[in-house]
């Protein structure tokens, strides 16, 4: 898929999104320089486009008991295409795993975990890590202190 073309205003508005994707239309439009129908229509095609794919809220772990962070960089016995479907399946269908990447290097995955505690990880590493056939290794990597985290695309 090609890179969408953009231009500066679609970037501003784009920019104000990823910063607050709950602005009201009318703020949008001052912020940007137009009237409020014509960026409506702009933000409608650049989600008709898929550039926006959805609108989430951002919530602090922390304070919803999910205070552990592991990545995990996971390497399976054999590289091939159905086990690498079954290992993401398998991962896509666990809600403790927010991200999962398939990789070239070291490990075939990477994984990042979010859950209660070091117990809650423990299981998780036993009961569902180990017990999908074809993992050969795990080596997990505890996250202290998040020191940067955002979702923001740098749009230059």
């Amino acid at each position: 898929m090609s890179q969408a073309e953009l231009d500066a205003v679609d970037r501003r508005i784009l920019g104000i999104l990823q910063r607050d994707g709950r602005i009201a239309n009318t703020e949008l439009a001052d912020e940007v320089g137009l009237t409020p129908a014509p960026t409506l229509r702009r933000v409608r095609r650049l989600e008709e486009e898929g550039i926006i794919r959805r609108y989430v809220a951002l919530l602090d772990p922390k304070k919803v008991g999910r205070d552990l962070t592991v990545f995990v960089n996971v390497s399976l016995d054999k590289q091939t295409k159905p086990g690498f479907q079954t290992f993401a399946e398998h991962m896509s269908r666990r809600p403790e795993v927010l991200e999962c990447y398939l990789c070239l290097g070291e490990s075939d995955f990477l994984l990042k975990v979010c859950v209660p505690d070091l117990d809650a990880y423990q299981r998780f590493l036993v009961d569902v890590l180990a017990a999908i056939p074809g993992v050969r290794n795990t080596n997990s990597t505890i996250i202290v202190k998040h020191e940067k985290s955002t979702t923001s695309l740098p749009l230059d």
